[in-house]
């Protein structure tokens, strides 16, 4: 199979007329032969042989030309034994004027490679023949022309060519004058990475053959670095301290001992101005260079200046290095370490600069003033770490530095405001831990308290997603901090005097300081009578925040109450229930969590006083129910404005009860709702129905209005338990006017609505206990549908008629409903990191879903349209956790239908399945596996945005951003 496989090979690629496809097709086949491991030597020696004589064909396309160099640099990694040949044959496109010399260096930097890989395993130089062969093939000439070529590629592969002869312990391979030549001269070039590698050359002859490098050439390298320190590019002002680095290596090297402390404190200075130099030891011992030879003569004032613009560079690793590096410096002048401590400028017995002993340079001493100041107070913790661990090796060289150093570091530790900038901190954990510490520490002075309610306020504005956390902790701080929460509270009142009714309390600054402010009076009476009584009625509003961030520990009605009280402002509700009187007792911890088990006791009152504001809010809901049924006669007469009005109203005051209703009464607001929203839309129906003008066939408003009127009457029929008898034969009685109102029209199908109108009669029949106690419009829908027993006993007039006859009777409702409800919430739904999905596959999404007071019989399914196309998935309610009252799950559903596209638009829902809808059977007969879903139960609408996944992958799915949860009674 070989040998096909190879003569296909030569067939293709020998022919000088091959076309660019055949080409394409024959180097994919060579690369998958060379590269595949149960290929034999034999094998990949003939693909080689076959690639090399195919470049005899220079007329080929470039492309084509290019490929072949590229997969012969790739053999030449594979096997050393195939260097000498691919090497011979890429030599004649080094001369090329265009991209393809540019391949066939990079060429021979695969054999380089091959040869620093096989040195690592090989011990010895046993093997190494391949960078002696390209030295071969890359004469001086060669080498210049190649520098001088006008294509960057070029010049930057013969640079990675050189440095991995130096690299390699090989610098005699090319002439060294040579190659620092080409160094030199590239150094300035246009393109950062040629200058970048420039550079790295330099920084391997110093480090692999410095003592070969003559003096003058080093100084040639350190002016060079000292200029590129102002370079646009990052990666340059990098490599350029790297190069300065390795030159003050062999100038500390040339030195011998104390009497050179001058240089040494020249470079320290310099170097921490820049933050950048890399001082480093003197274990290398160079033999090249004069000791009376001053390689900073020429840099003096000059190195300071370009090194000072470097002191504010954002590279954290240049920060990182140039810390580390001081570390290690020795004989510097004991004033310039001092100095280096203290941001002031200290006045020493010698002055204020430092004077070089060689050239009388000198340089001020604000230079080092609070080097190592701002290192520790770095904002990155490797920084802050670097700059205390050379401030302990410097210590070594002066007992006074080390005495200040200690200085230092203990004043820092002993700032009590010093962790406040923590809870600024981007990481939410940080945040965290230090709120937790400041809820725990006992502050000295009121300057220390008033700045950690400042930096609760300032994280409060930043971060009001928090705010229950933050609540939490000054409630503590107002606990542990009783006079100065005192004095707080009357600088605070003196403010809201002076601002005469203008300042906004719900801000976060007065939400805070009023929170702080109440928690000082809870558990001590006698500093109640410290703190002004309107600040007590200011926090009222605040009641429901501040008892939902205390977890619990307190009620809210027991907070109220007790604010109430101390306000002198206790309203009606309270003073008719008698005296407030209750007792609290201290937080408890146990372990990192509060114990709350003896903390309030609430007295009989005000269980009275909760149960006496439930009463009224009940009261308030069943008076809207009176006034809705006060619009019938307005409906029956066609005053459909003045029904608009007295509903409007209706539902303005139930927004009104809604900001103060608890749980146990929202069943029975959101059925009000739901309730006012029907018989709205049958005064919409009723005044289109029974209207004297002509009725159209086909889909009309009125159609699209009783759309909405069956899914309202749907979900007051199916989302609500425990429902009284006659609760339930009203709203059973709406759903047979709905239906009457179908028929009403011309062109209807009513065999389907008469079967539907037969089986809610006989429900009716069963909760008035027999058909004589239906009502009269009851009983006639029951005559109707029993004389109608073929299409041509149908008549839209009779029923015309019929709907006239319906007025509901007056209903006493119980108001305890329970509400069937359902959340939905995505998993690993984040807008920074975005899960993806494939094109064309599945895509699983993770739901975590909560339902409420939904029984064992009820069918739910969850829905995902997009677009016209919908996915439905049944929810099993045996996999469900917990009780009928509150239930949850996390579940990933699969949604089959994603698009070849980059994003697209998702709707999910939960549904619970109803029984047969007769008026919508024709839409859901064409597809018989879509079920038969009602909008019974309140459920959560989402959007989503699907985004394409770049690279295929198993585990990269999922859902993006931007959830938006429509309103729980959106059909």
């Amino acid at each position: 199979m070989d040998l096909a496989l190879l003569a296909r090979l030569q067939n293709q690629l020998s022919s000088s007329s091959a076309d660019s496809p055949r080409c394409l097709r024959a180097l994919s086949l060579a690369r998958s032969l060379l590269t595949h491991p149960d290929s034999t030597e034999n094998t990949r020696r003939s693909i080689v042989d076959i690639l090399i004589g195919s470049l005899r064909h220079r007329a080929d396309d470039s492309t084509i030309l290019r490929l072949k160099l590229k997969i012969l640099g790739d053999a030449a990694m594979l096997s050393r034994e195939f260097a000498s040949a691919v090497v011979a044959a890429v030599r004649p496109f080094l001369d090329s004027c265009d991209n393809l010399a540019a391949d066939a260096l990079a060429t021979l930097v695969s054999a380089a490679e091959a040869h620093a890989l096989c040195a690592d395993r090989e011990a010895g130089d046993k093997g190494g023949g391949e960078l002696p062969l390209i030295a071969s093939v890359l004469n001086g000439d060669i080498l210049i022309s190649l520098a001088s070529s006008p294509i960057a590629a070029v010049r930057s592969g013969i640079l990675d060519l050189l440095v991995r002869s130096v690299e390699g312990m090989r610098g005699d391979l090319f002439r060294r004058h040579l190659v620092i030549r080409i160094f030199r001269s590239l150094v300035m070039d246009l393109y950062p990475l040629v200058r970048r590698r420039a550079v790295d050359g330099m920084i391997a002859l110093l480090r692999y053959a410095g003592g070969g490098i003559d003096s003058l050439d080093v100084e040639h390298f350190f002016d060079r670095a000292v200029e590129l320190l102002k370079d646009e590019a990052e990666v340059v002002r990098l490599v350029a301290v790297r190069l300065i680095s390795e030159c003050g290596e062999i100038f500390t090297a040339s030195q011998q001992g104390a009497e050179h402390s001058d240089q040494m404190t020249m470079i320290f200075v310099q170097g921490s101005i820049g933050a950048t130099v890399k001082l480093l030891s003197c274990d290398q011992k160079v033999t090249g260079l004069n000791p009376g030879n001053n390689l900073l003569q020429k840099a003096g004032p000059l190195f300071i200046f370009q090194l000072g613009s470097m002191a504010r560079d954002m590279c954290v690793e240049v920060r990182y290095e140039a810390f580390i590096a001081l570390g290690r410096v020795r004989l510097v002048q004991e004033n310039v370490l001092l100095q280096s401590l203290s941001k002031k400028i200290l006045r020493a017995k010698s002055g204020s600069h430092v004077e070089s002993s060689v050239n009388g340079t000198k340089i001020s001493l604000q230079s080092a003033a609070g080097i190592f100041v701002h290192g520790i107070e770095d904002e990155f913790y490797k920084v802050r770490e670097a700059a205390c661990r050379s401030m302990g090796k410097l210590s070594i060289s002066s007992a006074q530095f080390a005495n200040e150093a200690i200085n230092l570091l203990m004043d820092m530790l002993n700032d009590d405001t010093e962790f406040l900038w923590l809870l600024s901190d981007i990481n939410a954990s940080i945040r965290c831990k230090a709120r937790k510490l400041l809820q725990l520490v006992k502050l000295p002075d009121l300057v220390t308290f008033t700045k950690a309610i400042d930096s609760l306020i300032t994280n409060l504005e930043t971060f009001p997603e928090e705010e229950k956390d933050i609540f939490f902790v000054l409630f503590f701080l107002g606990k542990n901090h009783k006079k100065f929460s005192t004095k707080v509270a009357k600088e605070f009142a003196k403010k809201t005097d002076l601002s005469c009714g203008e300042l906004i309390l719900d801000s976060p600054g007065a939400a805070a300081k009023l929170v702080l402010i109440i928690s000082s009076s809870f558990f001590n009476e006698q500093r109640t009578t410290d703190i002004p009584a309107v600040l007590f009625s200011y926090a009222v509003p605040l009641c429901g925040r501040i008892a939902s961030a205390l977890r619990g520990a307190i009620s809210q009605d027991s907070l109220v109450a007790y604010l109430c009280s101390q306000s002198k402002e206790v309203n009606k509700l309270y003073s008719s229930a008698g005296p407030v009187d209750f007792t609290m007792f201290d937080f408890a911890f146990k372990g990192n969590t509060l114990d709350f088990s003896e903390i309030v006791t609430f007295p009989e009152q005000l269980q009275d006083s909760s149960e006496l504001l439930n009463d009224e809010i009940m009261h308030s809901i069943k008076l809207n129910l009176k006034t809705i049924g006060e619009a019938w006669p307005l409906i029956k007469s066609h005053q459909l404005h003045k029904v608009r009005s007295l509903l409007r109203d209706c539902k303005e005051e139930l927004e009104t009860i809604a900001l103060d209703v608890d749980q146990s009464a929202c069943g029975f607001l959101d059925f009000v709702s739901l309730y006012i929203e029907a018989i709205h839309l049958i005064a919409e129906v009723w005044e289109r129905c029974l209207s004297t003008g002509s009725h159209f066939m086909g889909m009309t408003a009125l159609d699209i209005k009783l759309e909405k009127l069956d899914s309202n009457l749907k979900r007051l029929r199916n989302a609500f338990c425990d429902l009284q008898s006659d609760e339930e034969c009203h709203v059973l009685e709406l759903t047979l006017l709905s239906y009457a109102f179908r028929l009403t029209e011309i062109g209807v199908h009513p065999e389907p609505i008469f079967a539907e109108l037969k089986s809610i009669i006989l429900r009716l029949e069963f909760l008035c206990e027999g058909s004589s106690n239906l009502s009269a419009f009851a009983k006639e829908v029951r005559r109707v549908c029993n004389g109608c027993t073929t299409d041509t006993d149908f008549h839209p007039h009779v029923f015309r008629k019929m709907v006239e006859l319906f007025y509901p009777q007056k209903v006493t409702y119980s108001g305890r409903f329970k509400q069937k409800k359902a959340e939905v919430r995505v998993i690993g739904n984040d807008s920074e990191n975005p899960l993806t999905f494939i094109p064309g596959l599945p895509v699983g999404i993770p739901f975590h879903i909560t339902i409420y007071e939904v029984l064992n019989n009820d069918r739910l399914w969850i829905l995902m349209e997009m677009g016209k196309s919908i996915n439905y998935v049944f929810l099993d309610l045996s996999q469900f956790k917990g009780s009928e009252a509150k239930r949850n799950q996390t579940l990933h559903v699969p949604f089959y239908g994603t698009p070849k596209a980059p994003s697209f638009s998702l709707k999910v829902y939960i549904a619970m399945e109803c029984p047969d809808d007769p008026t919508n059977q024709k839409r859901v007969t064409n597809d018989t596996l879509e079920p038969k879903l009602g909008l019974a139960a309140p459920f959560l609408h989402m959007f989503s945005v699907m985004r394409k996944c770049d690279q295929p992958s198993a585990t990269q799915y999922g859902i993006m951003q931007n959830l938006f949860i429509y309103s729980k009674n959106t059909t």
